[in-house]
């Protein structure tokens, strides 16, 4: 059984990114994640040619949205999709795979420091992050006690972990420390995230392998084992899968 990821693939701008990987899946993912930036700035149109090639595969989709699905769309976007993609913002989810529950968690995420744009034009953006802390240590004590593995899906990144290569300045207005004292306090199965393009493809926090899906670093979707043996490296599914299942256009 194995789980695809992926996440930035602000259609249209990496549409052709996308369209080769998912070309190259021989067969549907077990589940599939979007960490977010589906859509390029609000652009609610470009969420239908892609719900269209999503709605091909057989398998349960998971979503969050991105800093580029704006507030203002978000309903629409969970209204265009609602046949296809489970949206989740600052909720959790349980499927079974294989018998076994798992738990997800899906949110955009928490900056330890807001930027710019936030700090302007988003108000109590400060408070904001700090209730969201708070309610992902709610969903994922909660997630914990009711399933057997857990699955941290943010947009933002949940640790520094996997923000090397992004400029160091900006690292606090990526992703989130706090978010990071959450994993070492429940230890979910596993993260994923988006967002850094430029960043780290994985990462451990404690017991908790952390994987940077962003379309634009990895060039594909990322298949992962599920579930695995604890540690990084036994996740990982090294041998591309190829197919021809649609012209990429």
């Amino acid at each position: 059984m194995h789980l695809a990821a992926t996440s930035d693939i602000h259609w249209p701008r990496f549409r052709e990114s996308f369209v080769k990987s998912l070309n190259q899946l021989s067969s549907s993912p077990s589940l599939l994640l979007l960490a977010g930036d589906l859509v390029n700035r609000g652009n609610v149109d470009a969420i239908n040619p892609l719900t269209e090639l999503l709605a091909e595969l057989n398998c349960p989709i998971f979503a969050v949205f991105g800093n580029d699905e704006y507030d203002t769309i978000k309903d629409e976007l969970r209204r265009r999709t609602k046949d296809v993609i489970t949206f989740l913002d600052d909720e959790m989810r349980i499927t079974s795979l294989n018998a076994e529950r798992v738990a997800i968690v899906g949110t955009r995420g928490v900056l330890d420091q807001p930027t710019f744009w936030q700090s302007r034009y988003v108000k109590g953006i400060r408070n904001r992050y700090t209730r969201r802390v708070k309610t992902l240590d709610t969903l994922l004590a909660k997630a914990s006690s009711e399933a057997e593995h857990t699955i941290l899906l943010s947009h933002y990144s949940p640790s520094f972990k996997t923000l090397s290569g992004e400029m160091r300045r900006a690292l606090p207005q990526m992703g989130s420390r706090r978010v990071e004292a959450l994993l070492k306090k429940h230890n979910p199965t596993l993260a994923v995230h988006g967002h850094a393009h430029q960043g780290l493809k994985q990462g451990l926090v404690g017991t908790t392998p952390i994987f940077n899906v962003a379309l634009p670093l990895r060039k594909r979707i990322l298949l992962i084992d599920f579930p695995s043996p604890r540690g990084l490296e036994s996740f990982l599914i090294r041998r591309p899968q190829s197919s021809s299942r649609r012209p990429e256009t």
